[in-house]
This record gives C-alpha cells, structure tokens and sequence, in this order.
C-alpha cells in the first residue's frame, strides 16, 4: 500500500516532467535528428498532454494475462515497441513519424525507464513504460504508455499491461503512479 501525502501531486509533476524530459532527450540531445524524428516527438507530446495521473494506492488482483511480457533491452525490441505504440495514433504518416521517433530511443545502464512489450499468441501486441526517479527522498514510480495493437481484446491486452508494470512498479517503489 502506498501512503498519501499533501506533497504527492508536486512529485507526480515531477516525475512526468523527468520522463518527458528523458523521452524528448532522443531527439533534443542528438546531433542530427530527422525531421520526421521531430514530428513523431511533437505528436506524442501532444497526446500525452492531455493525460491524467493518479496515485494509485492498491492493486487489484489480476487473473491470468494473455499477454507474455519481456523487457525492452535490444534495438529489435525497441523496434516492436515503437510499431505497437504507433498505433495509437490513427493516420499512417502519423505512425511513421512516431516510429521514427521512438526507435530512436537508447538505453545506457543508469537510464531511469523501462520499456515493455508484452506479446500475444507469439506477437508484439502491447506496449508500456515504467519510469522511475528518486524525488524529495522517496523511491517513485510512473507506469505509462500504455497502449495495445487495435485488435478485438485490445481492451484486454490494455489491462493486462498496466496491471502487469503495476505489479512491478509497486515491488520497486514506495509510490506508484498511473498515466493514461
């Protein structure tokens, strides 16, 4: 169980603004990024705009998932990763663009997030991140971008996704908060 404080939402703030920071850095911070790299960034700054976050304070018990879940530690996955969350947004340019984007995206051993692709009947189907920061002392995690191919369970694949990075996010950090 996490504990509440007055002090949440100003850390929840800033654990968005360091995520958001490290997720622009792949393209801010390269020497010689593509304007279509550019575009994808702009268009997921956009559509996480308007996202809401919650503490969350307890976990449902989940049944069994249908997805199988593997941490994104090679360029390969990274590539899986980026075409599952491009689907989230429905016009192809905008895809290519998002996929452009998030394939940039690098890994070093002190990086602070998480990417997950969780793979259903043998297949990239759904995505999500775990970002995680020490702020104001406390060990806090930020469970996001979470999205699953359009399929018929995607609503499913959805949950199943952000129950499973809760369930991980919780065993690490004393705070937990959802994005979506």
């Amino acid at each position: 169980m996490n504990k509440r404080s007055d002090d949440m939402p100003l850390i929840t703030e800033k654990l968005i603004t360091l995520k958001n920071a490290w997720m622009a850095s792949h393209i801010t911070d390269a020497e010689f990024p593509t304007p279509l790299s550019e575009k994808g960034l702009h268009l997921y700054q956009l559509a996480h705009s308007e996202l809401s976050t919650h503490i969350v304070d307890s976990m449902t018990s989940s049944s069994e998932s249908s997805l199988t879940f593997y941490p994104v530690d090679c360029h390969p996955l990274t590539i899986r990763y980026a075409l599952v969350y491009s689907s989230y947004w429905q016009q192809e340019d905008q895809q290519q663009a998002v996929i452009e984007y998030l394939t940039q995206i690098m890994f070093d051993a002190d990086v602070n997030a998480q990417l997950y692709v969780g793979f259903y009947k043998g297949k990239p189907a759904a995505a999500g991140m775990i970002y995680t920061d020490i702020i104001e002392d406390k060990k806090v995690s930020l469970v996001s971008d979470i999205h699953a191919l359009p399929l018929p369970n995607q609503t499913q694949m959805m949950h199943d996704m952000e129950q499973y990075l809760l369930s991980v996010a919780q065993q690490a950090s004393t705070t937990v908060a959802l994005q979506k």
